[in-house]
């Protein structure tokens, strides 16, 4: 069973470590070198766990951590979204994703916002589902992972009296439809 909390403070290092496996899987589906990147994103995510974790909820299935999300400024901006990867594909993510967007509703944006790798296309596929539209593409450069990284912003418009899920929408199945708005 799933339950969506708030993140504790004691959780700081098992959250940076469920970010760090996630954003690992996901890297590696495009090639790209873990293990030259590692050392810096594990500091990256165990730093942003113990300074934002009044900002993290936390997934539990079952009772156990599997994953977790963060509007890391109490704005419209969704700065993180992790799933361990054993737990993928279970709805934690998206379950996770609508509680993030009822609190941004509830501090009175029209919509949310967040960006992710642009080589990330289970994430795009998902944020599409979701009612997320690609707003633009960027080149920006990470300080933790001292390179630059090619992003997509994507913003999802909130319908007055609906709930922030919705009814999905199949983004389709071919990878040029994922940048099609």
């Amino acid at each position: 069973m799933l339950a969506i909390r708030p993140a504790t403070s004691a959780e700081a290092q098992d959250l940076a470590k469920i970010g760090l496996a996630a954003w690992e899987k996901a890297i590696r589906v495009w090639g790209e070198d873990a293990e030259r990147l590692r050392d810096n994103a594990r500091d990256a995510y165990y730093d942003f766990c113990t300074r934002c974790w009044p900002d993290i909820l936390v997934a539990e299935w079952d009772g156990d951590v599997a994953g977790w999300g963060s509007c890391e400024k109490a704005d419209d901006f969704i700065t993180d979204l992790w799933v361990l990867p054993e737990f993928q594909n279970r709805g934690i993510g998206t379950a996770l994703l609508d509680e993030i967007e009822a609190g941004i509703m509830a501090r009175g944006f029209p919509s949310a916002r967040l960006d992710t790798h642009a080589r990330n296309l289970a994430a795009i596929r998902l944020f599409k589902r979701m009612r997320y539209r690609v707003k633009t593409y960027f080149v920006t450069y990470s300080d933790p992972l001292d390179e630059d990284i090619d992003k997509v912003e994507m913003i999802k418009e909130f319908e007055p009296g609906n709930d922030p899920g919705g009814e999905p929408r199949d983004p389709g199945t071919d990878d040029y439809s994922l940048y099609d708005n």
